[in-house]
């Protein structure tokens, strides 16, 4: 059972997120771990809640480079990859003459802006990622 609470002291209201691939989200709400409700997923039996922004994780580069983009092992929302300019085809993103492979996600943020980075991390290893 997960049993995790948000501080709301100042070292607390660092900026807090994390990239959720699809799979795990996937297996959570199959394995009801988590609940959904819109953009919001909460884990069962607690009050930890994560605001879920579609997004992709820059894993590679697969043709071209990334000298001036700096995305690789970066998160991006896809937002901010449409105001990049870049386009999205199945698992890569096209940015001017560079290819990168992805993997689609979420970008995920505490509901609560008390929450640290160290309970959100506890409360993900508990939920098995």
């Amino acid at each position: 059972m997960l049993a995790y609470g948000c501080t709301r002291d100042s070292r607390a209201l660092m900026f807090v997120k994390v990239f959720l691939p699809q799979d795990v989200v996937d297996s959570w709400i199959t394995a009801d771990k988590v609940e959904l409700s819109g953009e919001t997923m909460t884990f069962r039996g607690t009050s930890m809640a994560l605001r879920l922004i579609p997004g992709f994780y820059f894993d590679h580069v697969a043709g071209g480079s990334d000298e001036g983009h700096e995305l690789l092992g970066r998160a991006k929302s896809k937002a901010a990859v449409s105001a990049l300019g870049a386009e999205v085809y199945m698992n890569s993103v096209i940015l001017g003459e560079t290819a990168y492979e992805v993997e689609a996600g979420f970008i995920a943020k505490p509901i609560d802006s008390g929450c640290t980075r160290q309970v959100l991390l506890a409360a993900l290893a508990e939920a098995g990622y």
